[in-house]
């Protein structure tokens, strides 16, 4: 066999391991206390600080910030330094057509505006440069699996993830290293709905507007007006109207007569599939013991 055929086998198992707890998690009789715990969760992050939430509203900018993360954590492959350089992180990125240069610099820019990154000069060599995480942004790091732990103790609570990402110092780090080198090798998550990350994933604003009305929809509660929520996340008026509109034109939204958005039977179903998917992505990559990382490329 060789090294390309070993690539698919394990990407094809990956796959099939991640659809496979995803559709678990959708027939428990939890998921919908989970489904609600995780709008609530996203939403307080999409309020954190708002140059942060420009960061995490465009999935490809919040994933090159996830690959920096993964280089960094990946000691065993990149030495004590960790591997967060320049050229590395372009080698990630350009395996992603949405992830351009531009976007990269973009983000490197934005984490070190906000103290979140700090470059280290090499020893051996000072033209090189290691980027690495301030504690800044390893407490948003350990915030935002905090938010996913939290749901998924909910549908598997003899896990106790919590409990782990609190008192097991090298947790976080297993997760990063072997989610990090599944991004390397599997198939991208996002790939699986595309169209509703083009959508809710790539539009600024889009992603905390989907998220506050699924959230009225579950509770039965009326959703926010179109100025407060562009209070809320940081973005116009004009912005959030426009989501509205195209997502109307798209299946995602019903608008009354007062321009009231809810969400079709369309968006239920595919928010419902998404949240799935990303939590069983999580639960294969938090094993509460450490497991066989996947193998070096």
């Amino acid at each position: 066999m060789t090294k390309g055929q070993r690539g698919e086998m394990a990407q094809a198992e990956e796959s099939n391991e991640i659809d496979e707890v995803a559709a678990r998690f959708a027939a428990m009789p939890t998921f919908p206390l989970a489904l609600r715990e995780y709008s609530v969760n996203l939403m307080r992050m999409r309020r954190s600080p708002r140059i942060l939430n420009k960061l995490i509203s465009h999935h490809a900018r919040w994933r090159v910030a996830g690959y920096l993360m993964y280089l960094n954590a990946d000691r065993e492959r990149f030495g004590g330094d960790g591997g967060a350089t320049y050229s590395n992180l372009m080698d990630m990125c350009r395996r992603e057509p949405v992830i351009n240069p531009r976007t990269m610099k973009t983000v490197l820019a934005l984490l070190q505006l906000t103290g979140s990154l700090r470059a280290k000069r090499s020893r051996k060599d000072g033209r090189s440069k290691t980027y690495q995480p301030s504690e800044r942004m390893n407490e948003f790091t350990r915030q935002w699996m905090g938010y996913g732990t939290k749901v998924l103790d909910i549908l598997e609570p003899e896990k106790q993830r919590s409990r782990l990402l609190r008192n097991d110092p090298d947790f976080a780090n297993r997760f990063l290293v072997s989610s990090g080198r599944a991004h390397r090798t599997a198939v991208p998550l996002v790939s699986r709905l595309a169209n509703y990350i083009a959508f809710f994933g790539s539009r600024d604003g889009a992603g905390g507007v989907l998220l506050a009305v699924m959230l009225a929809d579950i509770d039965g509660t009326p959703v926010a007006s179109r100025n407060d929520l562009a209070k809320s996340f940081g973005f116009s008026k004009t912005q959030v109207t426009n989501v509205f509109s195209d997502g109307k034109a798209q299946g995602y939204f019903t608008l009354d007569e007062a321009g009231v958005p809810a969400p079709t039977p369309h968006l239920r179903d595919l928010f419902q599939k998404w949240v799935a998917l990303e939590l069983a992505f999580y639960a294969v990559h938090m094993p509460a013991l450490p497991r066989e990382q996947p193998p070096l490329r």
